[in-house]
């Protein structure tokens, strides 16, 4: 019997990048504290749709690596919206030093020179590491949800031995019976 391979990577690239942008979007991104709920969230969502474009049933195994591929797209959509926002947040971080200041206390001396020196752009070097890494986290991450949406949207399949459903019985004739 030649089963039909699932497609992956579609619901992987829209879940994913989906999940990506929720996580790096400044606020909204928190929502990754509580159990890394977008990325858990679009890996279960990308299971489900691999589960409803897949006609037969599916295993714990295709949730998993539709889970870390939907991880791994998040990730890397989750780098390409943090590029724009680092130069936002440093803008924040200078801000809030200089109300600071104004309040009254003094301020750390070496503090001013690290973010005089960031100017807002990462090293290439430095960034692949944290999408490297994220990459990993969000791709494990993934797979557990892709495992629990597959658990919960697939279709089942039917234990060994067991008959498929026939054709439903024909109805009696209708009319009167004649006995001899």
């Amino acid at each position: 019997m030649n089963a039909q391979r699932p497609e992956y990577f579609r619901p992987a690239l829209i879940a994913g990048a989906v999940a990506g942008i929720l996580s790096g979007l400044p606020f909204v991104g928190a929502g990754n504290c509580l159990c890394c709920l977008w990325i858990v969230g679009g890996a279960a969502v990308a299971a489900k749709m691999l589960a409803a474009a897949t006609p037969g049933p599916l295993k714990a195994g295709d949730g998993a690596v539709v889970g870390a591929l939907t991880g791994i797209v998040a990730a890397v959509a989750d780098a390409l919206i943090g590029i724009p926002l680092r130069s936002f947040n440093l803008g924040l971080a200078r801000s809030i030093l200089d109300k600071a200041a104004e309040m009254g206390g003094p301020m750390p001396s070496g503090l001013n020179d690290i973010l005089n020196q960031s100017g807002g752009v990462l090293s290439p070097g430095w960034f692949l590491l944290g999408l490297f890494v994220s990459a990993g986290i969000f791709a494990a991450v993934g797979a557990l949800g892709g495992i629990i949406g597959i658990s919960l949207f697939a279709k089942k399949a039917q234990p060994p031995g067991a008959m498929p459903p026939g054709p439903a019985a024909p109805p009696p004739p209708a009319g009167p019976t004649h006995a001899a």
